[in-house]
């Protein structure tokens, strides 16, 4: 089967990350065991699952294929075609997750009859994961397999939209709901009560004096796009009608952070921040106050330098220069965990997440090239 015959089939699932991805990960199975290649399941949560499948030899120092099974919603989306039947036009395929990421999961499959009939001296490791548009942490229980009950893999490919180019960074993403609760007043009397609108206008000022200090801090010679740590808030919702003091009040932020700075950083400052100003409310109102929920937090991946990732990339590919993502992947998982790690794959980011997304056949066949050139590189002569 082509890898674009096998894109229609993934493309046929319904993976929205609410969904379960239950069906593709048993068509996957089907399709492998049928090669003579045996699977294991890592399981995430309710619905919720990774396949792991191994070809070659039960040894390290084998190279890891990943990519996610989930993709985003069509919903409030105007759709040409059926987001779910891959529609050929002019040799652009188009379907939800044709870009993101089911054309890399696509030449994985097609690829694994031609690895299996190989006399491959490293293994290849096939990782399909969970949740990655939700949290990026799905993957996490197929990762602690390896060097566990699995052999340890030496090399990480994440196959995420690249047009295969060798990316050799992403920055880590941090998101946060901060939630602030007030009381209730007249509005002829706000000394009645507390404003937690108030509030949250006192924490945005903070987040954005923060935001201005990494800006002043760009490097630029730094390979990222912008050169500095970003920190934005992206939604603020609080109040009902004119006349009443807010009692809520809930902001959405996030920190997209440079590989190589301090995690804790900001999180810490606002903490700090706010420990301050629930002392001030509370000392009054015991019963109001402000919680932060650090809902998200997605590793980054920082550029090796000399990392066998990057130069079997780039051999792969002929290429001879190297970029960086300011999108997230699970890429620093696998670094995390020990593995030089890259993101490469095929299809642009620009076409992922919209209405009519789609990939060019002919990047299917070049990531078709890329895996065929990977099985001569892992096999004995």
């Amino acid at each position: 089967m082509s890898s674009a015959e096998m894109l229609g089939h993934l493309i046929s699932f319904d993976t929205t990350s609410c969904n379960s991805n239950f069906l593709l990960i048993e068509f996957a199975e089907a399709f492998l065991r049928d090669q003579g290649i045996e699977t294991i399941r890592a399981d995430y949560a309710p619905g919720k699952t990774n396949l792991v499948a191994s070809i070659g030899p039960a040894v390290d120092g084998g190279v890891v294929l990943s990519g996610h099974t989930d993709t985003v919603p069509v919903t409030g989306q105007t759709w040409v075609t059926d987001p779910f039947t891959m529609t050929d036009v002019d040799g652009d395929l188009f379907g939800r997750g044709t870009c993101d990421m089911k054309g890399f999961l696509a030449c994985c499959l097609a690829a694994a009859p031609h690895l299996k009939a190989r006399n491959l001296a490293r293994p290849v490791h096939l990782v399909f994961s969970c949740d990655e548009e939700v949290s990026c942490e799905g993957v996490i229980p197929a990762v602690r397999r390896f060097g566990h009950d699995m052999p340890t893999p030496s090399v990480c490919v994440v196959g995420e939209p690249t047009m295969m180019d060798v990316m050799t960074g992403q920055k880590a993403c941090q998101a946060f709901v901060t939630t602030i609760t007030g009381v209730e007043a007249h509005s002829s009397k706000p000394a009645l009560g507390w404003s937690a609108l108030n509030e949250a206008n006192l924490l945005i000022t903070e987040i954005n004096t923060i935001a201005q200090e990494m800006r002043d801090k760009e490097n630029k010679d730094c390979p990222f796009d912008p050169a500095f740590t970003t920190v934005h808030v992206g939604a603020v919702h609080s109040g009902t009608t004119v006349n009443i003091v807010p009692n809520l009040a809930t902001i959405s932020w996030e920190a997209r952070l440079l590989p190589d700075q301090d995690t804790g950083e900001i999180r810490d400052r606002v903490a700090r921040f706010v420990k301050a100003r629930n002392e001030i409310i509370r000392a009054t109102y015991p019963d109001a106050g402000i919680e932060t929920d650090n809902y998200v937090n997605v590793p980054g991946l920082e550029p090796e330098p000399d990392g066998e990732a990057k130069s079997l990339a780039m051999r792969l590919t002929g290429s001879n220069r190297t970029g960086v993502v300011s999108y997230g992947t699970e890429a620093g998982h696998f670094q995390a965990a020990g593995m030089s790690t890259v993101i490469c794959g095929p299809g642009s980011i620009d076409q992922a997440h919209k209405p009519d997304e789609f990939i060019a056949a002919s990047q299917l066949v070049e990531c078709d090239r890329f895996l065929a050139q990977l099985g001569d590189e892992l096999s004995t002569p």
